[in-house]
């Protein structure tokens, strides 16, 4: 469901606190967070508080794709379910024939495993603000090799510039979250994206197993990373344009990006030239696997107003 709202006397529960039925039946806007959540962000205003009652299709989109030539799994219809208030992204070992992706504009091959992936419709594109979730991995004692996420994405235009700020979940490792700035100009695939500097960081924050609320700020010149509500990372302009002097490894000095793009959520298998060094070894998985969203929330920069919210 899309709303359109401010903040104001909207209901916060904790985490783990349990919510009492008679008290749910009164007020279908509580939300489960963590101690001290408030919703309220200066600056930022609340335009999508997504509860998952419902697939909105007004709001969503079914990926049909899979990631690059990294993934082990293909994106199907089947691999995204919404039940009881939960998304549900999920892996499951069964043979997808090939067949045409809309997402990509071409033939797919035959996978031996299907995934996962929701994106904001078309006309729903996002530029600048604050995006939230509250989102649990797969159990670590079922999963070992999966990527589970929340992130923006645009590759297009002319010249194409590839824009993707991520949270990412590895089951490779278990206490950690991955937080990524990607760019790239005209690249063919993610190595030519080093030029323009790597920018990823594995970065301690306890059970990625556990329920989490993580959350991405994004402004035209900074990204904010943040994790049940502390500030994990931060990315400025100063840090990515090559003054005095490049970063180690990077070439070309870095936007912040400032293009429209999807915001995202997937849930996929590295293949296995790969699982070693990103994702995780796939031998303990257990299939299906699944990892849960109970939440998103759309926050505009109000100096930057959203389109068509």
């Amino acid at each position: 469901m899309i709303k359109t709202l401010t903040t104001k006397h909207l209901p916060i529960l904790p985490a783990g606190l349990v919510l009492l039925a008679s008290y749910h039946a009164q007020s279908e806007n509580a939300l489960i967070a963590y101690p001290g959540y408030t919703g309220e962000y200066p600056g930022y205003t609340l335009k999508v508080d997504e509860r998952f009652d419902r697939l909105d299709k007004m709001l969503w989109r079914v990926g049909d794709g899979a990631v690059g030539h990294e993934s082990a799994c293909r994106f199907t219809p089947q691999g995204v379910q919404v039940e009881k208030g939960l998304l549900n992204l999920i892996v499951n070992q069964e043979k997808v024939p090939a067949s045409w992706s809309e997402d990509h504009q071409q033939e797919k091959r035959p996978y031996k495993y299907s995934c996962g992936e929701l994106r904001t419709a078309p006309t729903k594109t996002i530029k600048y603000g604050r995006f939230e979730t509250r989102m649990k991995a797969p159990a670590r004692s079922a999963a070992s090799g999966y990527i589970s996420s929340l992130f923006t994405y645009t590759n297009s235009g002319s010249p194409r510039e590839w824009e993707e700020i991520d949270v990412e979940l590895e089951g490779g490792r278990p206490d950690k979250l991955q937080a990524n700035l990607i760019y790239g100009l005209d690249t063919p695939n993610w190595v030519a994206t080093r030029e323009w500097g790597a920018w990823e960081d594995k970065i301690e924050v306890g059970p990625i197993d556990d329920w989490r609320v993580f959350a991405i700020e994004w402004a035209p010149t900074f990204i904010k990373w943040y994790v049940d509500g502390k500030l994990v990372k931060t990315l400025d302009q100063s840090q990515l344009d090559c003054k005095p002097e490049c970063a180690p490894g990077q070439k070309k000095p870095t936007p912040i990006p400032d293009n429209l793009t999807s915001l995202m959520m997937n849930f996929w298998i590295p293949n296995d030239e790969i699982q070693d060094v990103f994702g995780g070894n796939k031998k303990h998985n257990t299939y299906p696997m699944v990892t849960q969203y109970d939440w998103i929330r759309i926050y505009q920069l109000d100096s930057a107003p959203l389109a068509n919210y």
